[in-house]
Parts: structure tokens; sequence; C-alpha cells
């Protein structure tokens, strides 16, 4: 038996601990709390529309730049939890270009969703905070980033739970 550090497949010298592998319903828990993470990120922001449409006296109103930020940030998610994770990896020259595909498609999920949070921060400073805008009218603002949060939360909480190995999977190696 070779010494853990001569393993020769690991890419640091030491072999690290298996800190996602939690036991054989890890990954449908896993599941499970990434969608209650995206749910409860939409459930903030609705909560931030109906209650400014219940203020009447409000300065300040919900348009379409409040929601593009939530739009792009789930559509990230989506786009990044389509990709097939054995797709990421090249295999050399016998793929066709598969791999760069994926990985653009990784990028732009990415992008879609970094946009999305860097759009609500956006509404937040400008719409919000520079007009000086107090409480209960900043949380619509507040809302916009802790949904766009709670997404990319949720994306990386369902990519880890996709990885992790089910009860029930075989993997069969040619």
């Amino acid at each position: 038996m070779a010494p853990p550090w001569d393993e020769g497949r690991g890419v640091f010298v030491f072999k690290l601990p298996n800190i996602f592998k939690l036991g054989p319903k890890a990954r449908d828990a896993g599941i499970y709390v990434a969608g209650g993470l995206f749910a409860l990120g939409w459930w903030v922001f609705i909560d931030g529309i109906t209650l400014a449409s219940r203020n009447q006296d409000s300065v300040v109103h919900i348009g379409f730049e409040d929601w593009v930020s939530g739009i792009l940030a789930t559509l990230g998610m989506i786009i990044i939890n389509l990709i097939d994770k054995s797709r990421l990896r090249g295999d050399g020259f016998g793929d066709s270009g598969v791999a760069w595909k994926a990985r653009l498609f990784l990028f732009v999920g990415f992008a879609l969703m970094a946009g999305g949070l860097a759009g609500s921060l956006s509404v937040l400073a400008v719409k919000y905070l520079d007009k000086g805008i107090h409480m209960p009218e900043l949380y619509y603002g507040i809302a916009g980033v802790v949904q766009c949060s709670l997404i990319m939360i949720s994306t990386v909480v369902l990519w880890v739970a996709h990885n992790a190995e089910s009860e029930y999977q075989y993997n069969f190696l040619l």
C-alpha cells in the first residue's frame, strides 16, 4: 500500500478529506435544501413587492429594474445546473469540443448570476441609498439583494448535491 502522499492522481501533496460525504441521504437533503433556499429567495422578493403595493405613501415604487436581477440570477442557476458535470472534463482529441462548449455555458451561467447580484446591489445603491430612503421602503432594495444571494447559494448547494454520490448510483468504467 502506497503512502497517502504518493497516489499520483491528486493535485495536492496530501489527500484532502472528503467533507461532502455526509451519508446515504446527503444528495437528497442537498437537493431539498437548494430548493428551499431558492424558494426563500423569491419569497423575500415577493414579500417586498407585496409590501410596496400596500404602501400607498411610498416615494419609491417597484419597477422592472427591480425584477431584472432576480430573473438573471434564476436563468444563471438554470444554465449552470443543466450542464452535465462529466462534460466539463475534456478527454482529449475525440471529444469534438464538447468540454469547451460546456465550460462556455458554465461561464455564461456564472456571469448571469454575478450580473444579477451586481444589478441588485446597483439598484439598492442608486434607487434606495443615494436618495436617502429609510425603512420600510429600504427593505424593497434589500429584498432584491437577499434574493440574488440566496439564489447563488442555492446554486452552489445544488451543484455540490449533484456531485455527491447517491445511495442507488453505480459507476461503471470500461
